[in-house]
């Protein structure tokens, strides 16, 4: 990293004139509650959700969001950043890297609201209103930043080994300058991810590392002893026209191809149900499907309770409708499977028949010639 940054005023003549770097002592006392205001200032886009937050090794100075959903933990040093300072924030990552979902999402939630930063009173709700499509585990892995006013020769080579190896971490400097009597700030980054697209004001996602294609998925089915069965479902679901998607967890979630806006609810919907496979010895599917679907063929789901006997529990906010807040969920083992699967494929056809009517319905009401039109505009910026 540069030893100094040199910066000069250019006048209309073209004359320049140095602009003079501040003390570190003013720079330090600006710099922390600047950036709580200004968290673009750290990554575009980017939204603070904890500021001294607890974790084993201490409290961490900032905690955020990106645009595409990865927890960033942000670690501050009013000064020049030492090797310390590295292995005390992999302290705090690999902590909240530790917990579940659900221990990471209450923790959060429990620590909000401090210093300048908003109060959250459910986190998993706040995440899903904004990353409707994901599930919280694309949280991670989480990011890693060190900002301080400068970075001693083995933090930055540290950080450079570490980058070089595919760990998501980044050293960013910030100088301060004075200038006809105001206080300038200049970034510099070390080791940046490449830029997002959602930080370029596009909606696009970007790939999370932990998202697998569908072989890493057949062959994770098979070393978890239901191969056969989860490419039967697979196959079959296909069949009916369902796309599977998979966002970094052992499932598929199921997309149909137009999204659908129900009178009962403000937003849109486009994927019914989930197919996973569980953690663990008992060598089960989990197949749960989502309150929309339930809200198009209510009769057939409770006819189908009856042999079948799913388990119901809350759904994110995200994919809720106004009538229907819960999932229908059921795990089954390969007897099982065999025993249900019809029904299941059953229940499957007939919410994706309700669902291209409901569609059609939709579309006669707004106009024909506009269908379309609104379809693909719907297509291209709502999730569930």
């Amino acid at each position: 990293m540069a030893e100094e940054l040199k910066m000069w005023a250019i006048g209309g003549g073209g004359e320049v004139a140095p602009v003079e770097q501040a003390s570190h002592t003013e720079t330090e006392s600006l710099l922390e509650d600047t950036l709580v205001k200004n968290p673009d200032m750290l990554i575009p886009g980017l939204e603070l959700v904890g500021r001294q937050t607890p974790t084993d090794g201490g409290p961490l100075d900032l905690l955020g969001v990106d645009p595409d959903g990865r927890l960033v933990v942000f670690e501050l040093k009013r000064g020049d950043l030492t090797r310390d300072a590295v292995t005390q924030i992999i302290d705090y990552a690999s902590g909240l890297e530790a917990m579940s979902d659900d221990q990471l999402a209450a923790h959060i939630t429990r620590h909000s609201g401090r210093d300048g930063i908003d109060k959250i009173e459910n986190f998993e709700d706040w995440y899903a209103q904004r990353f409707e499509e994901q599930p919280p585990s694309s949280l991670r892995p989480v990011r890693m930043m060190l900002v301080g006013l400068g970075a001693d020769a083995r933090a930055a080579r540290m950080v450079d080994f570490l980058a070089a190896r595919g760990v998501d971490v980044s050293l960013l400097t910030f100088h301060g300058y004075e200038h006809e009597g105001k206080t300038l700030l200049a970034r510099q980054v070390r080791a940046e991810p490449e830029a997002t697209e959602a930080a370029r004001g596009g909606r696009s996602r970007k790939k999370s590392p932990t998202e697998m294609n569908e072989t890493e998925m057949n062959e994770l089915a098979e070393r978890q002893g239901v191969g056969d069965i989860f490419r039967e479902a697979v196959e079959r679901f296909r069949q009916q026209g369902y796309t599977p998607e998979n966002y970094g967890e052992p499932q598929y979630i199921f997309r149909v191809a137009q999204p659908l806006e129900l009178p009962e609810c403000e937003r849109k919907f486009q994927r019914p149900f989930v197919l996973k496979m569980l953690k663990g010895r008992n060598k089960k599917l989990r197949v749960t499907f989502r309150p929309a679907a339930i809200h198009l063929c209510e009769a057939k789901f409770q006819e189908a309770h009856r042999s079948i006997h799913f388990q119901r529990g809350k759904a994110w906010i995200g994919a809720n409708t106004h009538t229907h807040s819960e999932r229908w969920y059921r795990d089954l083992d390969r007897e099982e499977w065999n025993t249900h699967k019809e029904t299941l494929f059953d229940l499957a056809e007939a919410v994706s028949r309700a669902w291209d009517e409901a569609v059609s319905a939709a579309w006669d009401e707004a106009g024909r010639s506009a269908g379309p039109q609104a379809a693909q505009s719907a297509d291209m910026t709502d999730m569930d």
